[in-house]
């Protein structure tokens, strides 16, 4: 059994993390003043398709329709509203009737090829919104509907879905459209604007029926070239990211070439490995987000294909996870340093174990450390963010699966940024300061297309996170910069799973919370029962017959 030490040091951080943590938790709760909509939906997914498929069946007298479900958000709305106040009177409002976040369940029928896409209410099973995807569908050749029956039932819809026709005006019309058989009214409510959003309906009809209704906010265009020019500043920032990260990688190859005599290149195999089982594994997970990414046009082949070309990039990075590991060896190995022990040294076991514990420690800093950065950023700079269906775990096959998901992070990351990132910069600067601070924030920049907006805020978090695990690393090494990672990242992802209230959802996110130490103390102890090599002079062990 191996001896737990207390490190004094990391001890006093891991309090002060808490402190944070905690302490502006509460602050939260004192300046909580804006009234946020339902965080998780309170009905089932299939709760969900059976109302949509009842409705759809109901109206369209559709026989035996197929449904799938995902998990949607009005991103922009809910933007637009936290960047200005105004998510408290929206909610009021609309929160009920035409929530930010629902399920849109596709329903199908096979006989017919009909396809619609039905908004339904997470947390009540209402119909929010549905339209027919035509370009899906087969083509109906027929003459469109008059404009006076089109008004009239719309009216009747309108007033069915609790408005007042007479708050509505028509703004526009369009008949012809690209498929050339559907016309749409847009209407616009005259009162009670949300600031400047403006509640808007758009209802859609076939040659002789409506075929979709569904209800929007016109943002002002300010906020739109402002949420534009946002995107495109986090898409160059990752863009310059992935430039660096390919030099990086070229890099290793050639530093892999000049030191190969102080590698052995099977090292890095098992890590590798580790990172494309989970990666290619999390890819079929998101089956469902990646149909929410390909929006109307979600058919299964296209998603399919999805899958397989994010696989064949997965296996791209682990090429280049695998180059920053060998190359990181011989680079720390030429200038005397081992910052990763091997399995055949003796103090790779107790290296895992102190790792482990270190990881545990440094985690819970660097979570304090952010929830301040976090406050800090809201409070002071109008920092906000919006849920991303495409990276929720309402939109996994298994949710219970995506934690997985903190190994690939702590393994790729801290490989790429930490053990060779920065002896490469360490050699071009010849100073530990640059050397860290450099890495860190190529890695913040990949990051910054998550929705936290203004994305600059996301670049100095990252970065300043970046710069903790940078000195982690070289004082404690690369194994501690792994588990601090994982345990960083295991902590949120399995806290994740709490929010869904099943109790195999719970007691899943319970095992990813410890799943860090159940990893260091494992290999710790199979690393002790491992036979050792010989004593130079020792006799080899003596053979009983039984």
């Amino acid at each position: 059994m191996r001896r737990l030490k207390f490190n004094r040091s990391l001890l006093f951080l891991c309090c002060i993390g808490l402190l944070l943590y905690f302490g502006v938790s509460m602050l939260y709760g004192l300046h909580e003043e804006e009234a946020s909509p339902a965080d998780m939906p309170t009905i089932s997914k299939q709760q969900a398709a059976e109302s949509a498929a009842s409705f759809i069946r109901q109206r369209y007298e559709l026989h035996n329709p197929q449904t799938y479900v995902v998990y949607q958000s009005k991103k922009e709305r809910n933007g637009y509203f936290q960047k200005e106040k105004l998510l408290e009177s929206y909610t009021k409002q609309y929160g009920e009737r035409f929530p930010i976040d629902y399920y849109q369940v596709s329903v199908k029928d096979p006989t017919t090829k009909r396809q619609f896409e039905v908004d339904v209410n997470y947390t009540n099973s209402s119909i929010i919104g549905w339209h027919e995807n035509l370009e899906i569908n087969p083509t109906r050749q027929s003459s469109l509907i008059s404009k006076t029956k089109a008004d009239t039932l719309a009216k009747v819809e309108l007033r069915q879905m609790g408005f007042d026709p007479e708050d509505f005006s028509r703004i526009d019309e369009t008949r012809n459209n690209s498929t050339e058989e559907q016309t749409t009214l847009l209407f616009e409510k005259r009162t009670n604007p949300i600031g400047e959003a403006k509640l808007q309906v758009r209802v859609d009809f076939d040659q002789t029926n409506l075929t979709g209704f569904q209800v929007n906010f016109q943002l002002p265009a300010s906020h739109l070239d402002w949420l534009t020019k946002q995107d495109d500043s986090a898409s160059r920032m990752t863009w310059v990211s992935m430039g660096f990260s390919l030099l990086m990688t070229l890099a290793a190859i050639v530093f892999a070439i000049i030191y190969r005599k102080h590698i052995r290149f099977s090292r890095g195999l098992l890590l590798t490995t580790i990172f494309l089982v989970i990666y290619i594994m999390n890819n079929v997970n998101m089956y469902p987000a990646f149909r929410v990414m390909s929006g109307d046009m979600n058919s299964d082949f296209a998603v399919r294909f999805t899958i397989l070309f994010m696989s064949a990039i997965t296996l791209l990075l682990g090429i280049s996870l695998y180059l920053s590991l060998v190359a990181g060896i011989g680079l720390w190995n030429s200038i005397g340093q081992n910052k990763w022990p091997s399995w055949k040294e003796n103090r790779f076991g107790q290296e895992v174990y102190d790792g482990m514990g270190r990881g545990y420690l440094l985690a819970i800093f660097v979570l304090g450390v952010q929830q301040v950065l976090f406050y800090a950023g809201e409070m002071k700079f109008d920092v906000w963010s919006v849920n991303d269906p495409t990276d929720s775990v309402l939109n996994m096959l298994e949710p219970r699966l995506f934690p997985l998901m903190a190994w690939v992070a702590a393994i790729s990351e801290e490989a790429t940024f930490r053990f060779l990132g920065i002896i490469l910069f360490k050699k071009l600067f010849r100073n530990n300061f640059i050397a860290i601070l450099l890495p860190s924030v190529i890695w913040a920049a990949s990051h910054t297309q998550y929705p936290i907006y203004p994305v600059y805020t996301r670049l100095i978090e990252v970065t300043i996170i970046g710069i903790i695990l940078g000195y982690v690393f070289l004082k404690y090494g690369f194994i501690t910069a792994i588990f601090a990672h994982a345990c960083m990242d295991s902590i949120l992802m399995g806290l994740s799973l709490f929010s869904l209230g099943n109790v195999g959802d719970v007691l899943a996110g319970l095992l990813y919370l410890i799943l860090p130490g159940i990893v260091g103390v494992g290999l710790a102890w199979l690393h002790g029962k491992r036979r050792k090599p010989p004593i130079p002079g020792e006799p080899p062990p003596r053979l009983e017959v039984l």
